[in-house]
């Protein structure tokens, strides 16, 4: 009896310190794609609709390449697990019919008094018009060299248009566009952070006047802006946002995770997969998964899975679902 008391309680034992240090493992592991903690809808409710993911509305998301084909372990398989309902969110148009100019005030006035719906719309057209010429002397010079360079009518007639639409925002003001997103971003604003996503640290330093820095001053200034715009992807990925998910896929394909990077992306592949409705984005990335599965060993396809799937479990505990063609 002594005897089986003891083996029971060396047996209890070992399967605390296997929990305890798997537990270790995966906080090690996914250091820098943590989970962040459940947030609230930052979107007007009148906005929204909520989506049957897996009812008769529901559109087919069957892979042209299933990835069971090559025998992957259960953990890559595609079969879709959706949550019953979840909110698909609308994000705002932001271009408007007439030019900037006439929308100009009433923007930066919301945008000052805390409105990140406003402060969002307001940067999407500053970062449309920041390249757009100041005046009519800038403007002849850019049709000047449009029609050097290209024969195209549609070329020239979108420099003209958007001209029109732009006239009258100083530059100053055109490369403000970042101080608004950004505030949007952290207030949780997800289509801020996903537009954020989309920025070059090319263009980000340049359109930002950080060009000229001292070599240290400017790998640090663009490393800076590189872990902010991922921690912002990151953020409105666990809000539901497909864009946000696979500019994720693709940093990870790119190497610019501190580490992990092909891991990475097999979880992000794996969201992109379990949540998406669209049949062609479904199929991209069912077959960059296939790819990418021939790269990783057995361990490492359990660890994107493991990933992928704490991150499921935040995503659909927030609700919301932030879809790739709605703009």
């Amino acid at each position: 009896m002594f005897q089986r008391r003891k083996n029971f309680t060396t047996s209890v034992l070992l399967l605390i310190l296997l929990n305890i240090g798997l537990a270790l493992f995966i906080f090690n592991f996914i250091d820098d794609t943590e989970t962040e903690s459940v947030t609230t809808n930052v979107f007007n409710t009148e906005n929204n609709q909520v989506i049957d993911t897996l009812g008769k509305n529901a559109k087919s998301t069957k892979p042209v390449v299933d990835v069971k084909s090559i025998n992957a372990p259960h953990s890559l398989h595609t079969t879709s697990r959706k949550s019953a309902e979840m909110v698909v969110m609308q994000r705002p148009e932001w271009k408007f019919s007439n030019n900037l100019l006439s929308k100009f005030e009433e923007l930066t006035n919301a945008a000052e008094n805390g409105d990140n719906k406003a402060r969002y719309i307001l940067a999407r057209n500053l970062n449309y018009c920041f390249n757009s010429p100041i005046d009519k002397t800038a403007l002849d010079i850019k049709l000047t060299q449009a029609l050097d360079y290209s024969d195209s009518a549609l070329t020239i007639s979108r420099i003209s248009e958007k001209y029109k639409y732009c006239i009258g925002i100083e530059q100053k003001q055109r490369k403000e566009f970042y101080n608004y997103s950004k505030v949007a971003a952290n207030n949780g604003y997800v289509a801020a952070q996903e537009y954020i996503g989309t920025i070059t640290p090319e263009f980000f330093m340049t359109s930002q006047g950080y060009q000229s820095l001292e070599r240290e001053d400017f790998i640090t200034t663009r490393d800076n802006f590189l872990a902010q715009q991922i921690k912002f992807l990151q953020q409105a990925a666990q809000n539901g946002s497909i864009k946000a998910l696979t500019r994720l896929s693709h940093i990870g394909n790119a190497q610019k995770f501190s580490k992990n990077n092909n891991v990475k992306s097999a979880a992000f592949n794996q969201l992109i997969l379990e949540l998406t409705p669209n049949n062609e984005i479904h199929n991209r990335y069912a077959w960059l998964q296939e790819k990418l599965y021939l790269q990783l060993t057995p361990e490492e396809i359990d660890h994107a899975f493991v990933m992928s799937e704490a991150w499921l479990v935040v995503i659909k505990a927030n609700g919301t679902l932030y879809l790739e063609d709605d703009e």
